[in-house]
């Protein structure tokens, strides 16, 4: 069989830190269009995908033609020797040497601007693509129901509201990553950009999340972390860098749009979170 060797096209810079060749990787799960790698302390995953889809952390991407032929060659379990910034499978290798860097980390450039905040909120009561909590956004937003009562205590700076907003929302929902969490993630980039991190939900969730019982997916846990560190997928940082800019409502508009793309809820529970936590902080 002949041996496959493959290019990055791009790839999440902080991948080419030493620490990530230091640990054994295994292929931890295999989708149509992308495959998970996770270290064998479980701490860290990477997505591997195609050029198609927005950058997310700890992210590589590949060419269609490239990843098609890459994905039929590798096995869930498969052990990955990652060495000299190559990725070497059973069958073939991924050279990272060539991709080109991109940053999933935030950077405020100023604080929030008014009138993009309320291009944001004036955009979002039209949405009627549903949460996984079966609202849609406008709905979520302006009713009382439980999903929304639990990211309203995770605004609070009082431990046991925030631990009881957790509680509820940790793991909850379907897909490899729950609505809940999605709404976490969501309130994360909120706090971040708003510079009001709690060290109290902090720490509660990262307790959660080293629980050998965890309550998420090991996706899902993947997505909260990074949010935890400030690290997010390319459309939100791209909202972020939008409301902390004079950005008009078209602007604003377009990039919604891209948030709430991102897969089946995920980008709608995101920007659920986010919304409601600005509304309640800024």
């Amino acid at each position: 069989m002949k041996i496959l060797f493959v290019n990055a096209c791009f790839i999440d810079q902080i991948l080419l830190k030493n620490e990530f060749e230091e640990q054994k990787w295994f292929v931890h799960s295999k989708y149509k269009n992308s495959f998970n790698i996770q270290d064998e302390r479980k701490q860290q995953l990477v997505v591997i995908t195609t050029t198609n889809y927005p950058f997310m952390p700890n992210g590589i991407y590949l060419e269609s033609n490239d990843f098609t032929q890459l994905l039929a060659t590798i096995e869930t379990g498969e052990l990955i020797n990652w060495k000299q910034k190559c990725l070497h499978f059973s069958k073939n290798h991924l050279l990272l040497t060539h991709g080109k860097h991109y940053s999933s980390d935030v950077e405020i450039i100023g604080d929030l601007v008014e009138k993009s905040r309320e291009s944001l909120f004036s955009y979002a009561n039209s949405i009627v693509k549903e949460t996984g909590s079966k609202h849609s956004l406008y709905q979520f937003l302006e009713e009382v129901h439980p999903f929304k009562e639990a990211v309203d205590r995770l605004c609070c700076e009082d431990q046991l509201q925030q631990k009881a907003g957790l509680d509820f929302l940790l793991g909850r929902g379907l897909g490899l990553t729950p609505s809940g969490d999605d709404m976490i993630v969501g309130h994360l980039a909120a706090r971040r950009l708003l510079n009001q991190e709690s060290s109290i939900l902090t720490n509660l969730l990262l307790t959660e999340l080293s629980s050998e019982h965890a309550v998420t997916t090991d996706i899902s846990k993947h997505y909260l972390l990074c949010a935890l560190s400030g690290r997010f997928s390319e459309p939100v940082l791209k909202l972020i860098e939008a409301l902390t800019t004079n950005s008009s409502e078209k602007e604003i508009e377009e990039i919604v749009k891209m948030v709430i793309s991102v897969g089946h809820t995920s980008g709608v529970d995101l920007l659920a979170g986010l919304i409601t936590t600005i509304k309640l902080l800024s």
